[in-house]
């Protein structure tokens, strides 16, 4: 599953926010031309969704969940923009 780091669900948070979402709306990762892009969107049967401070913030459906299964989403403190950055876990030594 996607691994989602505290100031990564801050930072979407403050853009939906930004953005003034209704109610009930979170961002959604999408396939675009080019990778992987936010669109704000409501929740889907079958999403997996994660919350910050009790509200849903970031939603992937089913294909989308199983394509970033090992990855992680973070925040670069540095950038002025969204500053989220995904990158591949490393591999797990068992």
């Amino acid at each position: 599953m996607l691994t989602v780091t505290e100031p990564a669900l801050h930072r979407l948070s403050r853009r939906l926010a930004r953005r003034k979402a209704a109610e009930g709306m979170a961002l959604r990762f999408v396939r675009r031309e080019g990778g992987w892009k936010l669109c704000v969107d409501h929740e889907s049967a079958g999403d997996t969704t994660f919350t910050h401070e009790g509200k849903k913030v970031l939603l992937l459906d089913e294909d989308v969940a199983k394509a970033m299964a090992d990855l992680t989403l973070d925040s670069r403190p540095e950038s002025k923009k969204l500053g989220l950055k995904l990158y591949r876990d490393p591999p797990r030594e068992d």
